[in-house]
């Protein structure tokens, strides 16, 4: 890795320079939400010789299989930013004069949750500190169904998404935990978890079923008030089709025996 090697330079090359030079991290782990926005930094100090320098600054973001630069900085205004962050990377060069370096990560993906390192260069030195950032979705929303089925039973869907993936605890009105709901996961594009969960239960008990997502998002049920049923056609209704059909009758039988005469009145002409 291109960075171990510059350290290493750094070290055997100005050993006594190097010990004036350390950058501290502002934070060793961060916690954002998906699709929210995150600041991370790291501190530098030194003796510098050349105090109007202006310090090389690049972060990486590291795991055990890779290792990739989001974003460099060579001078004030000279920036390098890998295409995947573009449009989502900046670094915060007013905070330079402070001695910050500092990331500014937006719309979070999930993704991003990872290793981050902070590595800084300067004419007295060069240090790096490593930092942890986990982006979670909360489930915030719970969409409801309620289905009737045979034999006197209804069947209830919650859904929801979120990261990471959740647990689904369903509980009736006396706080009796519901066993055996069925459960399924996909995930979505934006590498969320959709999770679909059921249960089924009698339509005629009376009874209020929750379900819970993390056990904080829920949704409740109330049975059988939620039960949707076939609209009943009313009187009126039923008075008119009858009409209908009594006119459909009667003009088809006048227009049969309208046809009749005419045809006799033709064959006795």
């Amino acid at each position: 890795m291109d960075w171990v090697f510059v350290i290493i330079l750094q070290v055997l090359i100005q050993p006594s320079l190097s010990v004036l030079f350390t950058v501290e991290a502002g934070q060793t782990m961060y916690s954002s939400e998906f699709g929210g926005e995150v600041v991370m930094g790291c501190r530098f100090s030194t003796k510098a010789s050349k105090p109007n320098s202006d310090p090389k600054v690049t972060w990486h973001w590291t795991s055990s299989e890779l290792h990739q630069e989001l974003i460099r900085l060579d001078n004030a205004a000279d920036y390098t930013v890998s295409p995947k962050y573009q449009g989502r990377v900046k670094l915060l060069t007013e905070e330079l004069k402070s001695g910050w370096a500092k990331l500014q990560l937006s719309n979070l993906r999930i993704n991003d949750s990872g290793t981050y390192q902070c590595l800084v260069q300067t004419t007295d030195g060069t240090d790096y500190k490593t930092m942890t950032l986990s982006v979670n979705a909360p489930y915030k929303t719970v969409t409801k169904k309620v289905e009737r089925t045979a034999e006197n039973k209804v069947l209830l869907t919650c859904q929801s998404e979120g990261y990471p993936k959740s647990a689904v605890m369903w509980t009736d009105g006396s706080r009796q935990s519901q066993q055996h709901p069925n459960t399924s996961v996909v995930s979505t594009p934006e590498q969320l978890f959709k999770i679909t969960s059921q249960i089924l239960v009698s339509a005629s008990e009376e009874n209020n079923y929750t379900c819970s997502f993390s056990g904080e998002t829920s949704a409740t049920f109330n049975i059988p008030e939620e039960i949707s049923t076939p609209p009943e056609k009313s009187d009126a209704s039923v008075i008119v089709v009858f009409i209908v059909i009594i006119l459909i009758v009667i003009l088809a039988a006048g227009g049969i025996t309208y046809y009749r005469r005419k045809g006799n009145f033709g064959q006795t002409n």
